[in-house]
């Protein structure tokens, strides 16, 4: 292996756990191609010693990538580089398209229908809108490498964002990224509930799986940096294609006396 042992690094002075660091830093080392399919990472004390860390440490985040299958294990040989075979989607990062990339998955959209709407009362009441009000109602299925993982409708206040669906690339791109550039909106915080349920005929078709197949819907309330609720939507997943993966840690309080 090529590696030079200074691209393994962690950053003492982060507030992230050293194996949540170590666990990133080999991962982005597989997206860039400094560790390709088939090769053996170091021994568990080659990269205690590397990363300055214990044994135990090491073990915590290669265990999680062999979990989330960017490493495979074979006893008595050895670590290896694979390449996931399903889409991990990490909740605590914003876009789907963030999460796709920061993976090494190709993120793509297709549209299933785009239209603007009466606010319906659940919905008026999670955009903090007058019931009837105009919203944007966005139906797509997400996709990595080409595979639908997610089928998710989002609605915003069509006051709020005159013409968004017709701004260049925004179906087949990140919506967060279009608010940024075309209304100088930044998304910076998600409350999201998820809960199980079983998958529609519509949501089956769409995902290439079968109508009543047990899968996740995620119901998102997204926030602007100045704090005002920007969109409500929720999404479906493929769970065959498709993994939940939750970080945890200690963070500054969020006020959500503004909630509905």
């Amino acid at each position: 292996m090529g590696v030079p042992k200074e691209n393994f690094k962690v950053d003492r002075q982060s507030k992230l756990p050293l194996y949540d660091q170590i666990e990133r830093n080999l991962r982005s080392l597989i997206i860039d191609g400094s560790l390709k399919p088939g090769e053996t990472v170091p021994s568990e004390w080659d990269l205690a010693d590397i990363y300055g860390v214990s044994r135990m440490t090491v073990r915590h985040a290669l265990d999680e990538l062999v979990r989330q299958n960017w490493l495979s294990k074979r006893q008595g040989v050895g670590t290896f580089v694979t390449k996931p075979t399903v889409a991990s989607i990490a909740p605590s990062k914003l876009s789907f398209t963030q999460q796709m990339l920061a993976i090494g998955r190709q993120p793509s959209s297709r549209l299933i229908r785009k239209q603007v709407l009466e606010a319906s009362p659940e919905i008026s009441r999670y955009l903090l809108l007058k019931e009837g009000d105009p919203i944007v109602e966005l139906t797509r299925v997400r996709l990595a490498d080409d595979i639908p993982i997610l089928f998710e409708t989002s609605n915003l206040s069509d006051q709020s964002f005159p013409g968004l669906l017709s701004v260049p690339g925004l179906v087949e791109g990140s919506l967060y990224n279009c608010l940024s550039t075309h209304f100088g909106v930044d998304i910076t915080h998600i409350d999201q509930t998820l809960k199980p349920v079983l998958l529609t005929e519509e949501q089956a078709q769409h995902l290439e799986a079968q109508a009543g197949s047990p899968s996740i819907q995620s119901e998102s309330l997204v926030y602007s940096s100045q704090g005002k609720i920007v969109e409500y939507s929720w999404s479906v997943a493929n769970g065959e294609n498709s993994e939940f993966n939750f970080s945890f840690s200690r963070d500054v309080p969020v006020d959500r006396s503004s909630l509905p």
